[in-house]
């Protein structure tokens, strides 16, 4: 007698290797799942929302605005007293 695996054919072969196929595209959706880095508040999520002067200070390190430009701007984002001193410093700077 030769066992029940030899008498399975081809139709339980083909379930069994769409199983098997099954069962890895599985293994390897939950380990891209787990591992995975556009989730925001994921493992690979470590920077949070750059403020405005992180993104000023990479705009200079790359050479997009001039020292005196980067000055002005920095001076504007760290001065409290909101948009009317704003507005009063951008005119005096034009005129």
């Amino acid at each position: 007698m030769m066992g029940w695996v030899g008498d399975v054919g081809w139709a339980g072969w083909t379930v069994m290797t769409v199983c098997m196929l099954v069962f890895w595209a599985v293994v390897i959706y939950l380990v891209a799942t787990l591992f995975r880095t556009d989730r925001a508040d994921g493992p690979a999520h470590t920077e949070q929302q750059d403020d405005p002067l992180r993104t000023l200070e990479k705009r200079f390190a790359r050479g997009d605005i001039t020292s005196d430009e980067f000055v002005s701007r920095r001076r504007t984002l760290t001065q409290s007293g909101g948009a009317a001193s704003t507005g009063e410093q951008q005119e005096q700077a034009r005129g």
